[in-house]
């Protein structure tokens, strides 16, 4: 397991140095812009969006993507389906970092 030094010469052991950090994925067929502005907007009435990603080549493609992720900081998103009130969008914490 890593081992970083804080400033105060202290060593612990390193895990997301405080922070809480979620790798999330959302998965529909074929997903608008619509209900991904619906999921991102979700999203940060309780963390924030560190970055999006997805399946398809150059990025996010409205009506064509099937899965996006997004890194957040702060409390992991819901797992489940019609993520939060989407329908269709269903949500798979893929990692969380506390």
């Amino acid at each position: 397991m890593a081992i970083f030094t804080r400033i105060n010469g202290k060593s612990e052991v390193f895990s997301a140095a405080g922070r809480q950090i979620a790798l999330t994925s959302f998965s529909k067929s074929n997903m608008t812009q619509a209900e991904l502005d619906a999921v991102v907007a979700y999203i940060q009435l309780t963390a924030s969006v560190l970055a999006i990603g997805s399946d398809a080549t150059g990025g996010f493609v409205a009506g064509t993507s099937d899965v996006v992720t997004i890194i957040t900081e702060g409390p992991a998103p819901a797992a489940g389906s019609n993520f939060g009130g989407v329908t269709g969008v269903t949500s798979a914490v893929v990692s969380y970092f506390a």
